[in-house]
């Protein structure tokens, strides 16, 4: 009688170990896309801002008397990473688009140190413009003046 104790325990144990197997295998199974995105996904990685600085060039600028020349060097500020190589192949629209700009400006206007800003917002402006119409990407946060001279 013993044995026969012994076996329907033994039974009894196997198939609880069984069905818990099964149980755990199937419960594991529905958690296991949460377990590995923990595990397998990455953190967003901090956006850093980045600087692209446009070679410097000089624009005419009509005076009352006589031509002023205006020296300006810029860079600008994006997030995203992969700008440079737009930048190099649209530089001649927006260098002709600033220099559009500024040649419709006066000297009065230019040698305000008020007018800073503006100018700045308004070559953002004329900038992403210029690379929206020729398809280019234009996620350009701001344009800065690093220099500028006029004459």
């Amino acid at each position: 009688m013993a044995v026969i104790k012994s076996t329907g325990v033994k039974v009894f144990l196997v198939l609880l170990l069984t069905s818990a197997w099964t149980g755990g295998a199937l419960w594991v199974g529905w958690q296991s896309p949460q377990w590995l995105d923990a595990f397998l996904t990455k953190e967003k990685p901090v956006e850093i801002t980045k600087f692209y600085p446009l070679d410097k060039f000089i624009i005419s600028i009509p005076g009352e008397k006589y031509p002023h020349y205006l020296l300006l060097e810029l860079a600008l500020k994006s997030n995203n990473q992969e700008l440079q190589p737009v930048l190099n192949e649209a530089d001649p629209l927006i260098r002709n688009s600033l220099m559009k700009m500024f040649s419709r400006k006066k000297f009065q206007d230019l040698n305000n140190n008020d007018q800073l800003d503006s100018l700045q917002s308004e070559a953002l402006v004329n900038i992403v413009k210029v690379l929206m119409e020729h398809e280019f990407p234009s996620d350009i946060d701001e344009v800065l003046f690093t220099r500028m001279v006029i004459q």
